[in-house]
C-alpha cells in the first residue's frame, strides 16, 4: 500500500468514525445540545481533525442526513421494464427498508424535536427524505401512465395516497415509539395498498 493510499484509508476511517459518533450524539441529545467536542472525543479524533472533515455542525448534520438516505437507491430508473405492480412493490419495500435500516426513524424523531428552534434542519431532512421519495414515486407513476399501464391521473396526489397507506402501518407508529419493524407482513401490507391504488388507477 502506497503512502497516499494509506493516508486516504486513515482519513476515510476517521470520517466514518466521526459520522458514527455524530449520529449517536444527534439522536441522543438533539441537534442543539450535541457538542462538536464531544463528537470528536467519541470518534477518538482531535477537534481539529473533526473540523478538517466537517467545517461546522450544520455541515456535519447534513452529512449524517445524506448518509442516512444514500444507502440504497430507490430511483425510478431501477424499475423500468417491470410490470407496474412489481415495480411499485419493489420501490415501496425499498422505501420501508431504507427508513428502518439507515436510522431514518431516529433521524426524524431528532429533527421533529428541533423544529421550533431550528426549522431549517427539518426542511433539510424533509427535502432529502420525504420529498425525494415522493419525486421518485411520482416519476415512476408518470412512466406507467405514459406507457398506458396506469390511467391518466394526478400522479402527485396519487403518490401521497399510495405512500400514505404504507406510512400509516410503518412510519407513524415507529416515530411514536411502537416496536415496529418491516417484518414479514410488509409485503402483504404493501400489496394491499397497491391493490387499492390499481383498483382506482390501473389501466
Amino acid at each position: 500500500m502506497g503512502l497516499e493510499t494509506y493516508r486516504r484509508t486513515v482519513s476515510d476511517a476517521k470520517r466514518a468514525a466521526i459520522l458514527q459518533a455524530a449520529r449517536q450524539n444527534f439522536f441522543a441529545e438533539g441537534y442543539t445540545r450535541a457538542a462538536m467536542a464531544e463528537i470528536a472525543r467519541q470518534a477518538d479524533v482531535s477537534t481539529a481533525t473533526l473540523y478538517k472533515h466537517f467545517s461546522s455542525k450544520d455541515v456535519l448534520f447534513g452529512a449524517v442526513v445524506e448518509d442516512a438516505y444514500s444507502g440504497t437507491s430507490i430511483g425510478p430508473n431501477n424499475y423500468q421494464g417491470k410490470p407496474v405492480r412489481d415495480a411499485l412493490c419493489q420501490l415501496l419495500i425499498g422505501c420501508i427498508d431504507q427508513q428502518f435500516s439507515h436510522d431514518g426513524n431516529a433521524l426524524l424523531r431528532a429533527v421533529i424535536a428541533e423544529v421550533p428552534s431550528a426549522p431549517q434542519l427539518a426542511q433539510t431532512v424533509y427535502d432529502r427524505s420525504t420529498r425525494t421519495r415522493y419525486r421518485h414515486i411520482q416519476e415512476l407513476l408518470d412512466k406507467y401512465v405514459e406507457a398506458g399501464e396506469l390511467k391518466p391521473h394526478d400522479t402527485a396526489q396519487g403518490t401521497r395516497l399510495l405512500s400514505g397507506m404504507v406510512k400509516e402501518f410503518f412510519i407513524w407508529p415507529a416515530l411514536f415509539g411502537e416496536d415496529v419493524s418491516p417484518h414479514e407482513d410488509a409485503d402483504k401490507i404493501v400489496q394491499a395498498a397497491i391493490d387499492l391504488y390499481l383498483a382506482r388507477y390501473g389501466a
